[in-house]
């Protein structure tokens, strides 16, 4: 081998070793100019003095060419990193400007509205109640609404309640009224929280009043928990309970047909009365009336169940849906006290 083709031997290991070394070390930083400048005079002058043959050119350019490649991807790494943030600042802030929308929770659908023929009222038959909602009246103005087990809420007048949840209440003002259904003592109530407390319902008709700085809680079936920090009490069907800002809850006994409950029947949902039997109408009736059923004879009884009515009663009280309906069949009613006596 002459020395040329050692030459050439050598000189492409060393080109295959600088390649290797500039692929092992990785990206660097770029190289001041000023730097590369004496860098570059000091290797040209070593270089030509100490050979200047093509071959010694070609490897100093690719000593240059490697420092120039890597200059300029760590140039436009440091470019394209603020592009990208800013183009992600961009994107955000465009989601952020566009509108949420939260879906609303719907609770209940109003059953009756009750206003003066002139002012009317802010709602409708069949409209919806939502989370969130604050549902005012004024003078002589009432509503009600059926919650999703069919429990129902009443609203009178000059009153204030805020929807919390499906199940939770906070009355503002006024008094309200609620019907829970007939499953008395069932796991989980309705809760209506006041400034004085909460009161939770364990399967019962009440009603929450705020007059005068006091709570006043009125239960006709069931029973009510009312809570005040540490303090818990208890009503009753057929009590009322009255408690102030200080001090320990006042119990009176309130009777279950007295005229205090005249407002709720009032505002009660309309029964449906077409496919229904006389029984199922008649059960409703005397529970909202706040009185007990009673059959002369356990065959009127079956005969009530098997029978099934027709049309409507709407705009009636309870009781006079009792008169009109039974006008139309073999039933007759009387009303003793607590009693609605049902016979031939």
């Amino acid at each position: 081998m002459n020395e040329k083709s050692k030459n050439d031997e050598e000189l492409a290991r060393n080109e295959e070793t600088l390649a290797r070394l500039f692929r092992i070390a990785g990206s660097r930083d770029e190289i001041p100019v000023d730097i590369e400048l004496r860098v570059y005079e000091r290797v040209l002058k070593d270089w030509k003095s100490g050979t200047e043959t093509p071959d010694g050119a070609r490897v100093y350019d690719l000593v240059q060419r490697s420092w120039k490649k890597q200059a300029a991807r760590s140039r436009a790494a440091r470019w394209m990193l603020p592009i990208a943030v800013a183009a992600s600042a961009v994107f955000v802030a465009v989601l952020m400007t566009q509108p949420v929308e939260v879906p609303r929770v719907e609770v209940g659908t109003v059953a009756k509205v009750v206003s003066p023929a002139t002012g009317g009222s802010a709602f409708a038959l069949g409209d919806k109640i939502h989370v969130g909602m604050t549902i005012e009246t004024s003078e002589d103005q009432g509503l009600s609404f059926l919650l999703a087990r069919n429990e129902s809420l009443r609203l009178d007048e000059n009153s204030q309640l805020r929807v919390d949840d499906g199940d939770r209440f906070t009355l503002l003002r006024g008094r309200v009224y609620a019907d829970t259904g007939e499953f008395v003592y069932r796991d989980g109530g309705l809760r209506i929280d006041t400034v004085f407390g909460a009161v939770t319902d364990i399967g019962t008709q009440f009603a929450v009043a705020l007059q005068d700085d006091v709570l006043d809680v009125a239960v006709r079936e069931g029973r009510v928990d009312v809570r005040r920090d540490s303090d818990k009490y208890i009503a009753m069907s057929g009590e009322r309970l009255t408690l102030a800002q200080e001090g320990d809850a006042v119990i009176d006994p309130l009777a279950l047909i007295d005229d205090y409950w005249s407002w709720t029947t009032e505002l009660a949902p309309t029964f449906d009365i077409e496919g229904k039997s006389v029984l199922e109408f008649l059960k409703w009736a005397a529970r909202e009336s706040g009185r007990i059923l009673f059959f002369e004879d356990s065959e009127l009884r079956m005969t009530a169940m098997r029978t099934d009515l027709h049309g409507s009663i709407v705009d009636f009280t309870p009781l006079e849906a009792v008169e009109s309906v039974l006008a139309t069949t073999a039933f007759r009613y009387r009303v003793e006290s607590d009693r609605i006596v049902i016979g031939r």
